[in-house]
């Protein structure tokens, strides 16, 4: 009786364990295909802007994929995260599109609760599950970087703007988690709104306003106020691209501070600014 009932529980292992499906077990709520949470109830979406609009070379280009396309990234959010990338370039940002847009698996490190593989799951599939996930990323890193072409302006703001009216997005206060990331040399640049020329780039004392002060001086205030988005409830990190051809290292401090205090402004929760190490040319 006894081996009989080790005979039958074998055989019910044998029947659900993903070695002989090839497949991770799918917590209810899950597609099963996307891993994309269904109900939008337990796990978020993070977006990252990535800003083409200034010459990146082999060393900004590495440090730009160590930040925000290598594995160490993804897994620092919980499983079934949605991650999307939406370019700032030389298109107009009503032209560009998500690209990408996956959520990732777990990966079945037996290090993290949240990782590991169940009962019902094999490690060695979920590993190589999350391995396709992030071969996808450096596919699409390699595909994104692979061109740049110059760009009269520099819509920094406007894209940010735009990602929260289009429906598109799947952005909205639906989402259980959100999070934006934008990866820039911050250096906005507009007819409408510059703070190239609010900072005086060109000049040897270049320094930015507070944003309170580039308020005052702005001759449109109402675009600004009617367009920018509401941040609560929206965490967010700028990956700040030093680039001293168009700026120098007087007005980084300031420049990170103007947006810095925009985005409080909106009820945005800045998480970090994280500053790329001078590189000397």
């Amino acid at each position: 009786m006894k081996n009989l009932i080790l005979i039958s529980v074998f055989l019910l292992f044998s029947y659900v364990n993903p070695v002989n499906a090839g497949k991770p077990n799918i917590p209810k709520g899950i597609n099963k295909d996307t891993f994309c949470d269904l109900e939008r109830e337990k796990f978020g979406h993070v977006i990252i802007l990535l800003d083409l609009t200034t010459d990146l070379d082999s060393a900004r280009k590495e440090f730009i994929k160590d930040q925000v396309f290598s594995e160490e990234f993804y897994l620092k959010y919980d499983p079934f995260t949605k991650f999307s990338y939406f370019l700032i370039n030389h298109k107009k940002y009503t032209e560009n599109k998500f690209l990408f847009s996956k959520c990732r698996p777990k990966n079945g490190s037996s290090k993290s609760k949240k990782e590991k593989a169940t009962i019902f799951e094999n490690s060695k599939v979920l590993s190589s599950y999350f391995k396709r996930f992030s071969l996808a990323a450096d596919k699409k890193y390699e595909e994104i970087f692979s061109t740049n072409k110059d760009a009269p302006y520099s819509y920094i703001y406007e894209t940010i703007a735009y990602i929260f009216q289009n429906p598109k997005s799947d952005f909205t206060s639906e989402q259980p988690y959100r999070e934006l990331i934008i990866v820039s040399d911050l250096m906005q640049n507009t007819t409408r709104l510059s703070f190239y020329n609010a900072c005086s780039a060109n000049s040897n004392q270049a320094k930015c306003p507070t944003f309170s002060d580039f308020m005052k001086n702005l001759s449109d205030k109402d675009y600004l106020l009617a367009t920018s988005p509401n941040g609560k409830g929206i965490n967010l990190q700028m990956i700040y691209l030093n680039y001293r051809k168009e700026t120098n290292k007087e007005i980084d401090v300031s420049l990170k501070n103007l947006w810095k205090n925009y985005f409080k402004g909106q009820k945005f929760n800045v998480k970090k600014i994280i500053s790329q190490l001078d590189i000397e040319n």
